[in-house]
C-alpha cells in the first residue's frame, strides 16, 4: 500500500533453505523523511539468534544508510522484548518516543452506554455520516472534490500528531491511494462529522487480517476539539464495524497524545506492548 522503491531487503537462508534472518533499510515508505534519514530494522528466528547474524545484517543496512548520506538511522522495538531493546543500544541506539498499540474486541463493545454523549453532539447541529454513504451517487467530478475536502480537512489534525520524529503531510495523491484505492478502508465504518458544509472530524477505519479491522486516524479540527466530537465518532464507527461482523479493532496512539488514549480506554480498548521509536545518529 505505501511501495518504497528505495528499500533494499535482505535475506538470511539457513542450511535447509529456510528463512533464519531478515534486513531492511529504505526512506520511510509513505511519508519520507524530510532530512534524509533512513528507517529498517533486522529480525532473527529464535532458533538462529546468538550466532552474530543480527549484528552483521545491522551493520550491512546502517552502511546502506550511511552511503546514502542519512543524518540518522530509525527503527523500532516491541517493549515486551527487553532483550532487543538492549541489543539495539549497546549498538548506538537510543529512545526516541513510544506508540502505542490497544484493541477492542466488539462483541463486549455496548454503544448504549455512550448514547447520551453522541446525541449530545449531535444535538449541537454535528452530523455523522459514513464515508459509504458520502460517496453513494456521487459521479467523478463529486467523488474527488470530497476526497481533497477530506484531505485538507486532515492536514492539521495529521500536524497535531505528537509524532517521536518530524513528520510531514504526505501528498495528496498518496493520501488517495492509500484510503480510496487500496480496498483496504472500510467505508460503511468510516466516519465524517459535519457541522453544516464543514468537516469537523474523520476517523478512518481499515481491514486487518479477515476478521479484523483497524483505525488508520481520528481527528478533529482545531475549532471541534473539546465537544465531544471524537469520542462521537469512535463510538459510531465501532458501532457500525461491530454490525458489520468486524470481531475487534486495533489503534495506535503516540504516548504524548494522552486526550485520545483516555477515550480510547473510557471506550473499552485494551493496552499492547509499547513499539518504541528507536533513533541512531550516523557518522559520514
Amino acid at each position: 500500500m505505501a511501495p518504497d522503491r528505495s528499500r533494499l531487503r535482505i535475506v538470511v537462508e539457513d542450511e535447509s533453505g529456510g528463512i533464519a534472518a531478515m534486513a531492511d533499510v529504505g526512506s520511510g515508505g509513505a511519508v519520507p523523511h524530510p532530512d534524509g534519514a533512513q528507517s529498517g530494522g533486522v529480525s532473527v528466528a529464535r532458533t538462529h539468534r546468538g550466532k552474530g547474524i543480527g549484528s552483521v545484517l545491522l551493520a550491512v543496512i546502517v552502511d546502506e544508510a550511511v552511503r546514502r548520506k542519512a543524518p540518522r538511522f530509525l527503527a523500532g522495538a516491541s517493549a515486551a522484548h527487553n532483550d532487543a531493546l538492549e541489543w539495539a543500544t549497546r549498538r548506538g541506539f537510543s529512545e526516541i518516543g513510544r506508540r502505542l498499540e490497544s484493541y477492542i474486541e466488539l462483541e463486549r463493545f455496548d454503544p448504549n452506554r455512550f448514547g447520551a454523549r453522541v446525541d449530545e453532539v449531535r444535538g449541537s447541529g454535528i452530523t455523522l455520516r459514513t464515508i459509504a454513504e458520502i460517496l453513494d451517487g456521487r459521479d467523478a467530478g463529486a467523488r474527488e472534490a470530497f476526497i481533497r475536502a477530506l484531505y485538507d480537512a486532515e492536514a492539521p489534525m495529521w500536524e497535531d500528531i505528537p509524532y517521536p520524529t518530524p513528520t510531514p503531510h504526505w501528498p495528496y495523491d498518496r493520501f488517495r491511494q492509500m484510503f480510496f484505492e487500496s480496498g483496504q478502508i472500510i467505508e460503511d465504518a468510516s466516519i465524517v462529522a459535519y457541522d453544516g458544509r464543514i468537516i469537523a472530524g474523520l476517523t478512518m477505519t481499515a481491514k486487518r487480517q479477515p476478521l479484523d479491522g483497524s483505525t488508520w486516524i481520528t481527528g478533529v479540527g482545531r475549532a471541534y476539539r473539546g465537544r465531544g466530537i471524537a469520542t462521537a465518532i469512535k463510538v459510531e464507527a465501532l458501532s457500525r464495524a461491530k454490525a458489520r461482523g468486524v470481531r475487534a479493532l486495533v489503534t495506535t496512539n503516540d504516548e504524548p497524545n494522552k486526550a485520545m488514549r483516555e477515550i480510547n480506554a473510557k471506550l473499552g480498548y485494551e493496552p499492547l506492548p509499547a513499539r518504541v521509536q528507536l533513533e541512531k545518529p550516523l557518522l559520514h
